[in-house]
């Protein structure tokens, strides 16, 4: 099958001009664009959300519009403007955009990614049911149990945390899913098969990362073609991702067949698929909840906290001040627990400050408008890929002074108290929010507070006895991780040893 060049260029004039006629109300402001090509030459490959940030400063609005090839990407950069479109109006706002790559990734099955109907409805229905607040606090012994693995592993192994807190992470998450214990993540089948899928997802999804996406005849063209790279790399993925969703669910099913299956999120829905009132899609609709809850859960919470142990290897002050807190109100003869959350101010402005200095997704998910809008005077037509860059929220110097300062104050009043400003905004907002954010959320907290109970983290030091020192930098994609750094975790003192050495006898 071949295209001429002229039925290209007249495919393009006709989506390029029809998008633009749609209404005569104007759409949110952009750069100068190009004929057909848009923002298309000038669409940020790196840390596009500072470059959307830098736009929106330049145009004078939160809301801006990013063109390629015809297609409307609007960009969010105020927390005014996400709270009345995607909360107020949310029903408006709940669609995902569904570009063609995500089908053909494999990727059409999670919460996250589909699109506002009732295959979504089912999913989150299942997820609701076993990640709403009081259903979260059935995992918290199973939390603690990983977190104090992670120190014990850590407390061993002092050089190499990250390779223990994706241990932590996979445990947390494949236990609730499947009742399957992670040993070593990089030989875990189900660990790489998610770690590779998600990584080449993050590739995939950004304004102008796929030409499919913008042309979707495109997948019909043979793969030899120049351009056509894209099929092999989805192929591939798409290989992976179906291992990932089916291997850990057979396995369950095969382990309840034979009496060796743990409990688990999916022991219990394949028990509830036996009932007569189970639906056509019901063993679908459980696979996907089961596999997203790992995916998303252990990719966010290994990001979330290697940024918090940047951020605490930077500013030493601030593990001090956290750890006399901690020493005041815990003491020095347990690990710190949920049930002490309330009664620490300063490592909750800390935990804070983790989620808005590094921030785990800047641009989230994209939203996808339901149907036509307008917006402080700016037309957003229905299916327009809506961005929320959620780095712009959280580095807004006239909300957060010094934006690019690692600095826990700024969640605290001139008496000590927690400010009203919780930066949940990073779980999502409106209906789209996260499911799993009571089980990520403690995650992360007890993570960190348990850390500091323990270890002080000081930096590595080369063959000359020189501190190494360490980057602020991140990866791009959905999630985005610190660059590696070095770093080591040093046991406080004696008090802390005899609880490190407690773990270890009661393991």
């Amino acid at each position: 099958m071949s295209v001429s060049p002229a039925l290209l260029i007249a495919v393009i004039a006709v989506t390029f001009i029809a998008s633009r006629r749609r209404c005569v109300t104007p759409y949110p402001p952009s750069l100068p664009t190009w004929p057909f090509f848009g923002n298309f030459f000038s669409i940020p490959t790196r840390v596009p959300w500072k470059t959307y940030a830098d736009w929106s400063k330049i145009l004078h609005r939160d809301l801006i519009s990013v063109w390629a090839f015809g297609q409307l990407t609007v960009v969010i950069n105020s927390k005014k403007a996400a709270k009345e479109l995607l909360e107020r109006r949310s029903a408006k706002y709940s669609d995902r955009p569904f570009p063609p790559i995500i089908k053909l990734l494999g990727w059409d099955f999670g919460t996250g990614m589909l699109p506002y109907g009732d295959k979504w409805r089912t999913r989150r229905r299942l997820m609701h049911k076993h990640f709403h607040f009081n259903a979260a606090l059935a995992y918290r012994p199973l939390q603690e149990a990983k977190v104090h693995d992670f120190l014990r592993h850590v407390h061993g192994d002092k050089w190499r945390f990250e390779r223990y807190l994706r241990v932590a992470a996979a445990d947390i998450s494949l236990s609730i899913s499947y009742g399957h214990g992670v040993g070593d993540p990089d030989e875990d089948r189900f660990v790489r098969a998610a770690e590779d899928s998600m990584a080449m997802l993050s590739g995939a999804v950004f304004p102008g990362a796929m030409v499919v996406n913008v042309f979707p005849f495109l997948r019909h063209l043979p793969e030899w073609l120049p351009g056509m790279g894209f099929q092999a790399y989805a192929r591939r993925c798409k290989e992976i991702t179906s291992d990932m969703i089916n291997t850990p669910w057979d396995s369950v099913k095969q382990g309840m067949v034979d009496g060796t299956a743990r409990p688990s999120m999916a022991s219990t829905l394949i028990s509830q698929m036996r009932e007569p009132s189970a639906g056509e899609d019901t063993e679908d609709a459980a696979k996907d909840a089961c596999v997203i809850t790992y995916v998303a859960g252990a990719d966010t919470t290994v990001a979330a906290v290697t940024g918090g142990v940047l951020a605490l290897l930077l500013h030493p002050q601030v593990q001090r001040r956290a750890q006399k807190e901690i020493d005041t109100v815990v003491g020095r003869d347990r690990l710190p627990g949920y049930e002490d959350r309330q009664s620490l101010p300063y490592v909750e402005a800390v935990y804070r400050e983790v989620l808005r200095w590094m921030i785990v997704a800047p641009l989230s998910l994209p939203h996808a408008a339901y149907e036509d809008d307008v917006y402080e005077g700016f037309f957003i037509p229905k299916g327009a890929q809506v961005i929320v860059n959620l780095w712009a929220m959280l580095h807004n110097p006239d909300e957060y002074p010094e934006p690019e300062v690692f600095k826990p104050e700024r969640f605290l009043t001139y008496d000590g108290t927690l400010t009203d400003d919780d930066v949940k905004i990073v779980f999502g907002s409106g209906r789209r929010v996260c499911s799993g954010l009571h089980v990520a959320d403690s995650t992360v907290w007890l993570l960190l507070v348990s850390t500091l109970a323990v270890f002080n983290i000081v930096p590595a030091k080369d063959e000359h006895g020189n501190e190494i020192c360490a980057e602020v930098a991140c990866t791009d994609g959905l999630v985005s991780h610190p660059l590696p750094f070095q770093c080591i975790f040093e046991t406080r003192d004696n008090e802390a040893e005899v609880l490190l050495s407690q773990l270890k006898e009661a393991d």
